[in-house]
């Protein structure tokens, strides 16, 4: 339950076999290339050259987003899987080899093709269909129109025109038209934007015809077709028809395209492990006929690195050398947590935080136990624990939830046991109080308190005693003591101070208490006067230490957060009881049941939340900063991408 013990890895082997040890080292997911332009002596650098696979490495990303897009067009019209279906299906599992053996069997850019050329089809068809409606609009309207317009040009005494006119100035139009005795007019349509008139008027009256459609903004009928309006619109709905029986032959047939689907987020994959091997070329020094590598890697890991190297490229083909981890190397190594199944889980939250560096200790395992008493304490109901218990063991045991969300999963589901924990210890079930309790949220509320504030000095005890420890270790025995072991012996003093004098009222050990804080206020002031060059600077400086004591009364303030929050969620609780209690038997035995439902879930989730977000904020805050900086970078491997498939690790 540590940090790992990394080492520093140096390969060398033949240019040939470049892309097979790249391909092995992706295959183990668990070594970071790193880049030896840095470190090496400048006379070495001379012999070897950087490669510059920039061009290679884009071209691979334009593969990887004509994928992207032609998988995410088809899977537009191939029927997805049910939720709960989504979530027990189980991901394929390949090796790197049967990865890439599949791929180089499969024409890639036929199938991206083929995608691109159904999408473009699809896209014409639909804005064919568009302009098919908008003629289809524009025919409905004049289907009135018995005649082709163009049939009645060239007449020698009259001239016919055909348009339309905003219905506001309509009623002015067909006045004027009635004061011009000559001409004939008819009424084709009318809508409730415009009117369309069919006008015929002798050619000694056009002039003040078109005087009159100046005024009132005639527009003239444009009419391209050489069917009659109704012919026309006949046409146009069975091209119309036509097109949607075409469009939905090319989406039914895209509905079977599953298995193309699966052959490009395989080759999604392929393509990206291909980028990643390419990004890693460009960290490699290589000479005409070698090349060098170098990266970090577990020491546990060392061993089947080489059992695997020896295997794929030969014994006599590669040299391994592994060096151990240099004290100016701690700010760069990157940073595996090490820690038992149950532990595990938790370390999601010290990397929400912050990585530890390689000389600090890892906090998840010290954090753990005082996690799981806070957020108990402020979910603090059997029922609520036992909810979440179920939920999780379902998802964990029946459900294909893995990585991140599986850790997540084992994570809630330990954490239902000391909710349920804390339901009986304050006896709580669903808002409801059971027979049988150590304390109670109603009643207890000032013990409850107490129980808070004595967990808070506890944990900050204990990390004020880790501090110490740490410092100790790396050297700097007065601030270890100053820093860590004095709070700590203060904290243990003043509690003692407490407990003798208000609660058992034992004048003896009060006195002891009160002592050991003295002591310790003293040798704060004493070892940093002694452990200072400038012994003036010392003493002040050890005055002002004890001024930390105002940041420590607001760390023990804090841990009361636990009781609030926790009496908050068991009062809610059992203020939505009553409510439901107080409707009559038959509301309350019919939408009481879904609306207590209803309640009672949305205090689920805030009782959860703010048990997550608080006991988080109380380790960040109240004990981390008593012992922890962090700082350290995680492991970046080269490895496969595992979007939509698991990789299958070969051992030896």
């Amino acid at each position: 339950m540590a940090i790992a013990k990394m080492k520093k890895l140096t390969l060398m082997a033949e240019q040939q076999n470049k892309e097979t040890l790249l391909r092995s080292i992706q295959e183990m997911q668990s070594i970071e290339v790193i880049s030896l332009s840095d470190v090496l002596e400048e006379e070495i650098l001379d012999q070897f050259e950087v490669t510059d696979s920039y061009k290679e490495t884009a071209d691979f990303q334009t593969k990887i987003q004509d994928i992207e897009h032609a998988i995410t067009y088809v899977n537009k019209y191939v029927p997805q899987p049910g939720t709960i279906e989504k979530l027990k299906t189980k991901r394929d599992v390949f090796t790197l080899e049967e990865l890439e053996s599949h791929v180089s069997n499969v024409d890639v850019d036929a199938l991206i093709d083929k995608v691109n050329s159904r999408e473009q089809k699809l896209n014409q068809i639909e804005e064919q269909k568009k302009a098919l409606q908008e003629e289809e609009s524009f025919l409905r309207k004049w289907r009135g129109l018995n005649f082709l317009p163009q049939e009645v040009k060239g007449l020698k005494l009259l001239n016919v025109h055909i348009g339309t006119v905003d219905n506001e100035h309509a009623p002015l139009l067909t006045q004027g038209l009635d004061e011009l005795a000559t001409v004939y007019f008819e009424e084709i349509y009318s809508r409730q934007d415009e009117s369309a008139y069919m006008i015929i008027v002798p050619k000694d009256s056009e002039a003040a015809f078109n005087k009159l459609i100046i005024e009132l903004s005639f527009r003239e009928l444009k009419y391209t077709y050489d069917l009659l309006p109704e012919d026309a619109l006949y046409a146009n709905l069975n091209a119309q028809k036509e097109l949607r029986e075409e469009e939905s032959a090319a989406k039914k047939e895209m509905k079977e395209w599953k298995s193309l689907v699966k052959d490009l987020e395989l080759a999604e994959e392929y393509y990206y492990n291909l980028g990643q091997r390419d990004l890693a070329k460009d960290l490699v020094l290589n000479s005409e006929h070698l090349f060098i590598a170098s990266g970090w890697i577990e020491e546990e890991k060392v061993d089947l690195l080489k059992n695997t190297l020896h295997s794929e490229i030969g014994e006599d083909s590669i040299v391994v050398m592994t060096d151990d981890v240099k004290m100016e190397e701690f700010n760069q190594v990157p940073i595996v947590l090490k820690n038992s199944n149950l532990i595990k889980p938790f370390e999601l939250i010290t990397e929400m935080f912050s990585l530890p560096k390689y000389n600090e200790v890892d906090p998840t395992p010290l954090m753990f136990p005082f996690f799981m008493i806070f957020f108990g304490m402020i979910g603090a109901d059997l029922g609520y624990g036992i909810l979440l218990g179920l939920v999780t063991f379902v998802a964990l045991k029946f459900f294909s939830v893995e990585g991140s969300t599986r850790r997540f999963m084992k994570f809630l589901h330990i954490l239902s046991y000391p909710t349920m924990a804390f339901g009986l210890f304050f006896g709580s079930f669903f808002g409801v109080s059971l027979p049988f309790h150590v304390l109670s949220l109603q009643d207890n509320v000032i013990e409850v308190m107490i129980l808070s504030v004595a967990l808070g000095v506890i944990q900050l005890i204990f990390g004020l005693v880790m501090n110490g420890i740490i410092k100790n270790r790396q050297g700097q025995r007065a601030s270890s003591y100053v820093d860590g072991y004095a709070w700590a012996m203060m904290l243990l003093g003043l509690v003692v101070y407490v407990l003798g004098s208000m609660v058992f009222n034992i004048p003896l050990v009060s006195q002891v208490g009160l002592g050991l804080t003295l002591i310790n206020v003293a040798g704060i002031i004493v070892v940093s006067t002694i452990s200072s060059k400038n012994k003036g600077m010392g003493f002040g400086l050890g005055l002002y230490n004890l001024y930390g004591v105002t940041g420590y009364v607001g760390d023990v303030v804090s841990y009361t957060r636990l009781m609030a929050l926790g009496v908050a969620s068991a009062n809610i609780a059992m203020a939505f009881n009553l409510i439901i209690g107080f409707l009559p038997p038959l509301f309350r035995f019919t939408i009481g049941v879904v609306l207590i439902i209803a309640l009672q879930g949305m205090n689920i989730a805030l009782s959860f939340l703010s048990a997550y977000v608080h006991s988080s904020r109380l380790q960040y805050v109240e004990f981390f900063g008593k012992f922890f900086e962090g700082g350290g970078k995680p492991l970046t491997p080269l490895k496969t991408l595992e979007k939509h498939i698991w990789l299958k690790k070969e051992t030896n």
